[in-house]
């Protein structure tokens, strides 16, 4: 698939929201389990990585909040409420799929 295709092929896929992230924090962050973190570790470079940001994840009370905060401000990097960017992509192609 060439480049101009697959670039369509993701947009039709993941429509952009128009809605940019706020300027602010969201008052559910202040209970992330994340903020006792160094912000590197929900951004790492590999499977191990990604696992132990899982871990904490799973025990967070504000993961569900986290998560959607990621789906819908289309945050392409980290994890986010315990998801990899792959796993919110397939969520975001599962609804929208879903919605049809």
């Amino acid at each position: 698939m060439n480049q101009t295709a697959t670039t369509q092929t993701q947009n039709r896929l993941h429509p952009p929201t128009n809605q940019a992230p706020p300027e602010t924090t969201q008052p559910w962050m202040a209970d992330g389990l994340c903020r006792d973190h160094a912000p590197g570790t929900f951004f790492p470079s590999d499977g191990v990585g990604v696992d132990k940001a899982r871990r904490i994840c799973g025990e967070c009370p504000v993961k569900e909040q986290c998560r959607e905060y990621a789906l819908t401000y289309r945050i392409e990097h980290g994890v986010w409420g315990g998801t990899s960017e792959r796993e919110r992509r397939r969520i975001l192609r599962d609804r929208r799929l879903a919605a049809t």
